[in-house]
């Protein structure tokens, strides 16, 4: 390793240890929890040291008008000059840049051949619907026309780890806070590419990556920290989905280490093994898509959806198999840790891009910024509050210490009782007196005005005292269930009982594709994209026609070869009578109005006298 064991990344000189003492014992907790990292078969790229790699790069100086300038070229940077050329151009974007000149034709052709393990996987379109493969042309043909990261690169990055940065793989950047309760052990990996685009057909590619792993350790002052939590950066989740508890069944481990099985050329952490369909909405077409899906759900309830509306979205696929090499404790790649903290000279320093700076406007294919950095330069979440990036501030270290907070909402509860009490008391009494006023008012024809203003007081204070009533009334209840809660103990919440969007993988035997889906989807949407063009030179009628009888045709013709036949002719009558009555009563209402006007308030007298009845009968 360039880096060693414990070091924090500069020289000696440049590290500034607080507590020797401390730092063994952060570094012996890293150790004892480091998880497994499995990655997919054909895998290119795996964590290596930044040292290593910033001797590569050279640094560069983005600017708002005009090419971005150079900083330092390449083969003079080191971890010391990052540093400081990070305070130096604080106020410049600054990015590194590890690949000079992507490789040509000739020389990527040579690349391919090179003999090495490749993914064996089904295609991805088989995924989704026609609609779904057909944004997926238009995106590829945006990245053409954006060209950020271009298919060269990602091989002349590979050549470049390959030669000189395989022998400083295999490290980690660990860093331990202490707070609420927990001991945060954060592993950091970094990789030289993500060649998600490139290598395993994804969405993105970029220069650099920083994947994460958070170890939660409760906090006993009676003994060594129990591992409780354990979370993973990971696509699409944050909050609560990010973690697993430590003995859910769904968290593979071997001994005390978590297993975590990275998507390969994504490297996003994954809990199960199996392949991750993520399906990508077109921003400008979100909010349509969002309403397409509720329709969907309420005309067609009985069918089972995963996907996005229609089909629209774009479909890729993650695939953390982790059936290629295995790095961590029990296997013979090992990690090296490097410790790391908010004294660290390059992660305090250097706020900049770990990689080319493509300014792609979405992106996804611009480099990251380095552990404790955004990309604008903000503290990451994950590195200033990882309690809170798990959404673990509501959940005690130890179910044990769930007696105290209770017994104080206890006595929280008994205290808004009882002020209630008087209040409800009090204001019982001034009722009384304000009816006897109404009373007395009453008896007199010239008061009648001050007689019915405080007639409406007292209705309002009335309809308030009696919502004091049902608040208390509430109060005594929640207080009754928590003195039961205490006495008897809380019982044990089940592993998964905070998640709400699930990690699942694709399970290619659910959906029974056959070769003639996979066919399919390879040819559908050219033969779809024909037939428009040839449909677009005859008259407006003709292409409408045209257009919706390929529509439907397309549309059937996948049911079939997703044995989803039925429920699809099943939706598409479902729709022929909703667009019938429809037009129907257009019709009607424009010929006969009256008519249609008399069945509107028919319908709506049916359905009152319905709602009467359903009430009448609950009472």
């Amino acid at each position: 390793m360039s880096e060693p064991v414990g070091h924090a990344g500069g020289s000696s000189a440049a590290v500034v240890v607080t507590d020797g003492r401390a730092r063994d014992d952060d570094l012996r907790l890293l150790r004892a929890y480091e998880p497994v990292v499995r990655y997919t078969q054909g895998e290119l790229f795996f964590p290596t040291a930044v040292g290593a790699y910033v001797a590569q790069c050279s640094l560069w100086a983005g600017a708002r008008d005009g090419a971005p300038t150079l900083v330092v070229p390449a083969g003079e940077l080191t971890l010391e000059r990052l540093s400081e050329e990070g305070v130096a151009h604080r106020d410049r974007a600054l990015f590194l840049r590890f690949v000079e000149k992507p490789l040509g034709r000739a020389e990527y052709m040579r690349w391919r051949l090179i003999p090495r393990d490749r993914l064996s996987s089904a295609g991805r379109l088989t995924t989704t619907g026609v609609f779904g493969r057909l944004m997926d042309a238009g995106l590829r043909a945006s990245l053409l026309l954006r060209g950020k990261v271009p298919s060269g690169l990602a091989a002349a990055a590979e050549s470049i780890y390959r030669e000189r940065l395989e022998t400083d793989r295999f490290a980690y950047y660990g860093r331990v806070v202490r707070d609420g309760g927990y001991v945060c052990l954060q592993y950091w990996f970094f990789y030289a590419m993500n060649d998600w685009r490139s290598t395993f057909s994804g969405i993105n590619d970029h220069e650099a990556d920083w994947e994460m792993v958070t170890i939660y350790l409760a906090d006993r002052p009676d003994g060594a920290p129990q591992p409780v939590w354990v979370a993973f950066s990971s696509h699409d989740y944050h909050g609560d989905d990010l973690r697993r508890r430590w003995d859910d069944p769904e968290l593979h481990r071997e001994a005390d280490q978590a297993v975590v099985f990275a998507g390969a050329g994504s490297h996003s952490g994954a809990f199960i093994p199996g392949d991750y369909v993520v399906l990508v909405d077109p921003p400008p077409l979100r909010p349509v898509m969002g309403f397409l899906r509720k329709a969907r759900r309420l005309l067609a309830p009985w069918r089972h959806y995963t996907g996005s509306a229609l089909g629209l979205g774009i479909p890729f696929v993650d695939y953390a198999r982790g059936d290629g090499i295995a790095i961590g404790p029990g296997h013979s790649p090992q990690w090296s840790p490097v410790l790391i903290d908010d004294e660290t000279p390059w992660v305090r320093d250097y706020r900049g891009l770990w990689g080319l700076d493509t300014q792609d406007r979405f992106g996804g294919e611009r480099a990251p910024s380095g552990p404790r950095y955004e990309r604008d330069g903000t503290v990451r979440a994950s590195w200033a509050n990882p309690v809170g990036w798990a959404g673990l501030h509501k959940v005690s270290p130890d179910d044990h210490d769930l007696g105290e907070p209770l017994a104080d909402r206890v006595a929280a509860l008994e205290r808004e009782v009882s002020e209630l009490d008087t209040t409800i008391d009090l204001e019982r009494a001034a009722l009384r007196g304000l009816r006897a006023q109404v009373r007395s008012l009453n008896t007199d024809d010239s008061a009648q005005a001050l007689a019915r203003s405080r007639e409406a007081d007292l209705a309002k204070r009335e309809a308030a005292l009696n919502q004091s009533i049902a608040v208390r009334t509430s109060l005594k209840e929640e207080r009754r269930l928590h003195v039961a809660a205490l006495s008897r103990g809380l019982p044990p919440e089940p592993a998964q009982a905070h998640i709400r969007k699930p990690h699942q993988p694709y399970l290619y035997q659910q959906d029974r594709r056959t070769r003639f889906l996979s066919l399919w989807a390879a040819v559908s949407t050219p033969l779809l994209l024909g037939a428009l063009a040839v449909g677009l030179v005859a008259s407006p009628l003709v292409v409408s026609l045209d257009i919706t009888i390929l529509v439907i045709a397309f549309i059937g013709v996948e049911a079939i070869a997703r044995r989803r036949f039925i429920s699809f002719l099943g939706s598409v009558i479902l729709l022929v009578v909703a667009l019938g009555l429809s037009v129907g009563f257009v019709l009607l209402l424009l010929k006969h109005w009256r008519i249609a006007v008399s069945l509107l308030v028919g319908v709506a007298a049916l359905a009152l006298l319905f709602a009467n009845l359903q009430a009448l009968r609950r009472g």
